[in-house]
C-alpha cells in the first residue's frame, strides 16, 4: 500500500505539501498539485475514508539520545518519556522509540525509525546539535517537535522549561538566607544549562555579588563531585552551591560529606529538576520542580497539532517551575575548616563571616 511519504519522495516535495494537495488546501501551485495527484493515482494511494489526510494518525516516533545515557545517568528523561507514552495511549496512537547510535560523542548514523513509513511525526528529546536535527528532518520528511532543546532561529516546534526563572528562584533563596559567596556548577552548553547559568548570574549581579562558575563537561553525579573539589580549592569562602541539575547536586552532597562537611550547616546546596531521588538523600535536597510529564504531554499535543496544520508558525511552549524547599539550605555561619583532598593534602584553610 502506498504511503504519503512515498508520494512526497516521488514528487520531490515535503509531506506537508502532499497533505495540502490531497486535501485541496491553498499554498500549493497548480502544476505541483497536478503532479502530486497523478503520482498518488499511479501509486494507488487511498486516504482514510471520510477523513482528511492527517486526521488518522496511527504512529508517532520518539527519538532520544542513548537510552543508557539518558535514563540511568539522568532520571529526568524517564518521566518525559512516560509523559509522551501516556498521551499517545490516551490519543490511541502507537509510539515507536529509538535512540541515536553514538560513539565517542558523535552520531554514526540515523536510526531506522527515521524512515519508518508508518510514522506521521517524530519527537526529539534532549540536547541535539542543529545539524543533527536538520538531518533527521531531511531524512524523515516529517513534522518534528523538540523537547528540552531550542536552537537559534528555530524553525521547529519546541517544549522548554522556564530555566531562567528557576535559577533565579534558587539563587534568590540563598541570597535571602544571607549567603554572599554562592558558586554555580555549570555543564555543557545545552540551551537549558545556558539559561540556568544566566538566571544565576542575573541574581548575583542584581545583589552586587560576584558570580563564581565551575564548568563541567557533563551533568552527572561524578561531575558534581569533581566540581566541589574545584570550588573548595578555588573559592574556599563559598557557603552555598547551585547545581545545574539534581544529579550534579547529589554528587556535590556526596563529596562534601566525604570531606567532613555538614550540609547545610557548612555549605548549602540547591538542585534543579526535582527528580525522584531528590527527597531521598540525607539531607533531602532543595530544588526546582519541573513537571516532566507535562513536557512529554505537551510535545505530543504540539506534534498532533503540527500534523493537522503544517503551515502554522513555529511554537515554543515554556513549562513553568516552582521552588521546593527541603533541608539542604540554611543560613551561613562562621566556621573554620581545613579542606583535605586525596592523600590528605591540605588545599586551603579559610574562615568567613556571613
Amino acid at each position: 500500500m502506498a504511503t504519503v511519504r512515498q508520494i512526497a519522495r516521488e514528487a520531490g516535495v515535503s509531506i506537508g505539501t502532499v497533505s495540502r494537495a490531497l486535501n485541496k488546501r491553498s499554498g500549493v501551485g497548480e502544476e505541483t498539485r497536478r503532479r502530486i495527484l497523478a503520482i498518488a493515482q499511479e501509486l494507488s494511494y487511498f486516504p482514510p475514508k471520510h477523513s482528511p489526510l492527517f486526521t488518522s494518525v496511527t504512529h508517532l516516533g520518539l527519538l532520544v539520545r542513548p537510552l543508557r545515557e539518558d535514563m540511568q545517568a539522568n532520571p529526568f528523561f524517564a518521566d518525559v518519556y512516560y509523559g509522551v507514552e501516556q498521551t499517545c495511549r490516551a490519543s490511541h496512537v502507537n509510539l515507536s522509540l529509538s535512540s541515536f547510535d553514538v560513539v565517542d560523542g558523535r552520531i554514526r548514523s540515523l536510526p531506522p525509525l527515521v524512515n519508518d513509513e508508518r510514522l506521521s511525526g517524530i519527537i526529539l528529546v534532549g540536547a541535539l546539535l542543529q545539524e543533527i536535527v536538520a538531518a533527521v528532518v531531511a531524512s524523515a520528511q516529517l513534522p518534528i517537535v523538540l523537547v528540552d532543546n531550542y536552537l537559534p532561529q528555530c524553525p521547529w516546534d519546541a517544549v522548554m522549561i522556564d530555566n531562567i526563572h528557576g535559577a533565579r528562584l534558587s539563587t534568590e533563596l540563598l541570597v535571602s538566607r544571607g549567603h554572599r559567596h554562592i558558586a554555580f556548577i555549570s555543564g555543557p552548553d545545552h540551551p537549558s544549562i545556558v539559561e540556568r547559568r544566566v538566571g544565576y548570574v542575573e541574581v548575583m549581579r542584581q545583589h552586587n555579588l560576584t558570580p563564581f562558575i565551575i564548568t563541567m563537561p557533563e551533568l552527572g553525579s561524578a561531575e558534581g563531585e569533581m566540581a566541589v573539589v574545584q570550588v573548595l580549592a578555588q573559592a574556599p569562602e563559598t557557603t552555598a552551591i547551585v547545581g545545574s541539575n539534581d544529579m550534579q547536586t547529589i554528587g556535590a552532597l556526596k563529596k562534601l560529606q566525604e570531606l567532613g562537611y555538614k550540609v547545610p550547616d557548612d555549605i548549602s546546596l540547591v538542585g534543579f529538576d526535582d527528580i525522584t531521588i531528590a527527597p531521598l538523600t540525607t539531607p533531602p535536597i532543595t530544588t526546582i520542580h519541573v513537571d516532566r510529564l507535562a513536557l512529554g504531554r505537551i510535545a505530543v499535543q504540539l506534534l498532533l497539532g503540527r500534523i493537522q496544520n503544517p503551515d502554522r508558525p513555529a511554537i515554543k511552549s515554556v513549562v513553568g517551575v516552582s521552588l521546593v524547599e527541603r533541608a539542604s539550605v540554611s543560613s551561613p555561619r562562621m566556621h573554620d575548616l581545613v579542606i583535605s583532598v586525596s592523600g590528605g593534602q591540605n588545599v586551603s584553610t579559610y574562615s568567613h563571616v556571613a
